[in-house]
């Protein structure tokens, strides 16, 4: 007679992605979805606080530049070496250090008292913020079921602009009573409040536990915290690649090669399209006779066809997989930079300018969840944090380079519209990258989402 009491093998994967998301599942989406809006308050903090710094230190606000640009290079350093720390000690260790890291480097931002002693605490806050973008992405990706997993994904980003709101409405109780450094010190202490509560709330992912056989034990609590009625007796297992499949070289090896190369052009080129349009394109406008409230108010409506862009390309990538909505999103965001390239950018057409800044937003949006979300799919869970980190850490570094191509973009645009076909330019190459991408062999199960 069988033992009723006997342990039983069960492939961690196939359990994850046949039984039903539960309620514990869909609580990760919005326990990222904090993680996601703390990031986004504490990386607009600054651009809050720039006037009132300008008036108090008495400088030029073209001084201030260096701090936000060294604080975008934290940023891609920390996305790079973030996703590589969370596969070597963990999603959940990492996540926290993250946090803490930006919170008490914004707490710090408080005491500067000059543009280079700001500029320095903003690279150790971007190190922070842009570790704990790959890694939220990393846990959403590894507690949710594959036909699930690009709609959790998709949702938990869509939370990045709602920190930016956040900390606006900070800022306008803030500031006026305690100053910019108030600011700084709300958002810091908001940051390090969160990672007291992911440090009792969060639990480590199960596929970075089933990578350590050592830590059985912890991935069946985790587990049965995720899921409702796990038997007891079920010990839980997946496929352990060799330890030489573990290292972030293998994100450039035969199998990933291509799809390495193919999303790390997606998301340097997306970023850089993105914050060449939407940093420089205020003043494109107001060169082109628009007013100032007119071109706040176009810009508004871009950034709220972000929000909306988000929500619908999760709803894309759920039903019809990633690659193929990403490709067709990527070619539309390329034929309206192509259209604005021979429109009349004029204070007379305002109202469809309007429309195709809106649908161009959308768009840009919708590829960047798309990246995130398509590599998630396309890496295993040993190598997943390194791929989406390094491909972040791209990005970030494309939306540096923004800054010099907005300005020769710019320099090209006096008369004409050479500022949207540099654009486009970029949007055809990350159209050609998201191209190449295929799902690797080894991760077959996931090829009809990716």
């Amino acid at each position: 007679m069988e033992d009723a009491s006997a342990t039983r093998s069960v492939n961690l994967t196939q359990y994850i992605d046949e039984t039903p998301w539960t309620t514990a599942q869909k609580m990760m989406i919005v326990m990222m979805a904090l993680a996601f809006i703390i990031d986004g308050c504490a990386n607009q903090v600054l651009g809050l606080a720039i006037p009132s710094i300008v008036a108090e230190w008495h400088v030029q606000r073209a001084a201030t530049a260096p701090i936000a640009a060294i604080g975008l290079l934290g940023i891609a350093f920390g996305a790079m070496g973030g996703g590589i720390v969370a596969d070597r000690i963990g999603r959940r260790k990492s996540l926290i250090a993250a946090i803490t890291l930006f919170g008490i480097a914004t707490l710090l931002s408080a005491s500067t008292n000059s543009v280079a002693s700001l500029a320095a605490v903003r690279f150790f806050d971007g190190l922070g913020l842009g570790g704990a973008l790959p890694i939220c992405t990393a846990l959403l990706a590894e507690t949710s079921p594959r036909n699930r997993r690009a709609i959790a994904i998709a949702a938990g980003m869509l939370f990045i602009p709602a920190g930016g709101v956040i900390s606006g409405l900070l800022s306008t109780v803030i500031v006026p009573t305690f100053g910019w450094r108030g600011l700084f010190v709300g958002a810091g202490l908001l940051a390090l409040a969160s990672a007291v509560f992911f440090a009792i709330a969060i639990p480590e992912s199960p596929f970075y536990l089933a990578l350590r056989p050592e830590r059985k034990d912890e991935l069946g609590r985790v587990m049965r915290r995720l899921k409702t009625n796990v038997d007891p007796n079920i010990v839980f297992y997946d496929v352990i690649p060799p330890r030489e499949e573990r290292k972030i070289s293998t994100l450039l090896n035969s199998e990933y090669r291509t799809i390495t190369i193919g999303v790390w052009v997606g998301f340097f080129c997306c970023l850089l399209a993105s914050y060449t349009l939407f940093s420089w394109l205020p003043s494109l406008l107001s060169a082109r006779g628009f007013t100032h409230a007119r071109t706040g108010f176009v810009m508004s409506l871009f950034h709220s066809g972000s929000i909306v862009g988000g929500l619908i390309s999760g709803i894309l990538f759920q039903r019809y997989g990633v690659r193929k909505p990403l490709l067709g999103i990527a070619a539309a965001a390329l034929i309206i930079a192509i259209v604005l390239s021979v429109c009349s950018i004029d204070p007379d057409h305002s109202v469809v300018l309007t429309i195709i800044f809106m649908a161009l937003g959308l768009l840009l949006a919708a590829m960047h969840n798309g990246f995130y979300t398509l590599t998630a799919f396309v890496y295993p869970s040993a190598i997943r944090g390194s791929g989406i980190g390094a491909a972040s850490g791209l990005g970030r570094l494309g939306a540096i380079t923004s800054s010099f191509t907005g300005v020769f973009s710019m320099g090209l645009s006096a008369e004409s519209n050479t500022y949207f076909l540099v654009i486009a330019a970029w949007l055809f190459i990350g159209l050609i990258g998201v191209s190449v991408i295929r799902a690797p062999k080894t991760l077959v199960p996931a090829a009809s989402s990716a």
